[in-house]
């Protein structure tokens, strides 16, 4: 039995009892976000595991034998309770994990790699890869993994035409919502301080021309902030109330309007 020695409060357990997956549970994440997060981490298709409460209170002793039922992960918008969690076959039964999982439990790097092949050159400098070393390039999502809900809401999934087996059913680790950038690169990226004309790069034309849009909304106020907006309303507020009394509240209404409207982007 082993257990991570960062701090969490959802842990993932193998058949062996031992802890593969974890993180800190803030009130936000649902087991449809669990779901693509373990597609990603875990190699078998997820039709080959499935996710178990485990009962007991504290630390369990027997995970593989003393769980609950299943848990539906893939559309299932419940908040994620604290505690342990065991992951095993789908039928609930405990087989020899080195067949049906892998240990190491490694993120995926194909989306990665084929990022680099691909472009082999920081898309917005123009630096050129040195001979096998990437160590200050890095592959950027174009449309933020983090905000997988406006992705799948937007339907984003429908304009990606590639098929390659791992970029995951959302499809947003598909290498047309990539881009190679220097690390530097990569922050301003993402931080809507520099854009890529959609006009003269397409990984995919509509995802740059959204990422464009939002830099232009960014930066084209006077102010021209970091927005680093909490997606939970807390008790009480009146969101109505929040966009019309201040001008960072418009300005996130703008965004979510643009995100909420991008089925239009041709």
């Amino acid at each position: 039995m082993s257990r991570a020695t960062v701090r969490r409060n959802v842990h993932f357990l193998d058949g062996e009892n031992n802890e593969v997956l974890g993180f800190w549970q803030n009130g936000s994440v649902t087991w449809n976000q669990i779901a693509e997060w373990m597609h990603i981490t875990i190699t078998l298709p997820s039709a080959h595991y499935a996710v178990f409460r485990c009962p007991e209170s504290g630390n369990p002793q027997d995970p593989a034998t003393n769980h609950g039922p299943s848990i539906n992960l893939s559309g299932n918008n419940d908040t994620v309770n604290p505690g342990y969690y065991v992951v095993l076959s789908a039928d609930g039964k405990y087989r020899n994990l080195d067949l049906l999982l892998d240990l190491s439990f490694t993120l995926k790097n194909s989306y990665r790699q084929r990022v680099r092949e691909r472009d082999n050159c920081c898309v917005v400098t123009g630096t050129r890869v040195p001979p096998g070393d990437y160590d200050a390039f890095e592959a950027a999502h174009i449309f933020p993994v983090a905000h997988l809900d406006l992705w799948r809401s937007g339907q984003w999934s429908q304009r990606i035409e590639d098929d390659f087996p791992d970029v995951g059913d959302s499809k947003i680790h598909s290498v047309q919502n990539g881009v190679l950038l220097l690390s530097h690169a990569h922050t301003y990226f993402d931080k809507y301080k520099i854009a890529i004309d959609p006009d003269r790069y397409q990984p995919l034309r509509s995802l740059l021309k959204y990422h464009f849009r939002m830099a232009v909304l960014c930066n084209l106020k006077a102010r021209g902030p970091e927005y680093d907006w909490d997606e939970d309303i807390p008790p009480g507020m009146d969101p109505v109330a929040e966009i019309s009394n201040s001008e960072e509240g418009k300005l996130r209404f703008e965004l979510i309007m643009a995100e909420r409207l991008n089925s239009l982007v041709e």
